[in-house]
């Protein structure tokens, strides 16, 4: 029932490692591993604090292990309808300490993400817009998110569920052309215990895809505990 449902999902993602396969365009391997801490004030308002660390493992044909960068960020989410909830963020890249090419960043988000009724499964549209603030230049980045999550089963004390997400991105700024990139992920996860998830997945990017095209896979693994 749920292949059936979401197959235009697994379709999607199996065309485009398909077309990964036969492009000569670039392409490049990611580990990102996080950890992320939530806290529910009250019934409307929770925060976050996450750390994530993005490794290449594999580039230029070669497989690899080197740290690229460390990310900190902080979320603040308000639930002002049942259906709506408006979010700040502010997250710092740390970048130039493990490559003096690059510039560290700090970013500010600003979101609404939308849930409609649940039925068996839970489905989010999330809005997203990004401020990029690098030493040379600022970026705006503008994002839309559709995602599934769906319980495999829910008699069970450590429920696990499937995820999947398909994301657009558009960047600007003064110093580029208009930069496009699509995002397809899948992941498998589960409840711990009440307080704790633990999620697996893989993420295919199509980056800068009407220009200059890369091709990215990430294998994220993210430990998520409520306080």
């Amino acid at each position: 029932m749920i292949i059936t449902k979401y197959r235009f999902l697994i379709l999607s993602i199996m065309i485009l490692f398909s077309v990964k396969g036969q492009s000569q365009d670039k392409f490049k391997g990611y580990f990102e591993p996080a950890i992320d801490l939530s806290y529910q004030v009250n019934p409307k308002y929770g925060l976050s604090f996450g750390v994530e660390n993005r490794n290449v493992i594999y580039s230029d044909k070669n497989m690899q292990y080197t740290v690229k960068q460390i990310d900190l960020s902080h979320f603040s989410e308000y639930q002002w309808h049942s259906k709506y909830a408006f979010g700040l963020g502010v997250q710092y890249r740390i970048e130039h300490a493990f490559d003096v090419d690059e510039e560290s960043e700090l970013r500010f988000q600003e979101q609404i993400v939308y849930t409609p009724e649940r039925s068996g499964f839970e489905t989010d549209h999330r809005v997203r817009i990004e401020q990029r603030l690098y030493a040379s230049v600022t970026k705006h980045r503008f994002r839309y998110q559709l995602g599934y999550t769906i319980p495999l089963a829910q008699k069970q004390a450590n429920e696990p569920y499937l995820k999947f997400d398909t994301e657009s991105l558009l960047e600007i700024a003064k110093t580029q052309k208009p930069e496009l990139e699509q995002r397809l992920g899948v992941g498998l996860g589960w409840f711990v215990s009440s307080k704790t998830t633990l999620q697996f997945g893989v993420e295919y990017q199509l980056e800068n895809y009407t220009q200059q095209l890369n091709h990215e896979l990430f294998l994220l693994a993210e430990l998520g505990i409520e306080l």
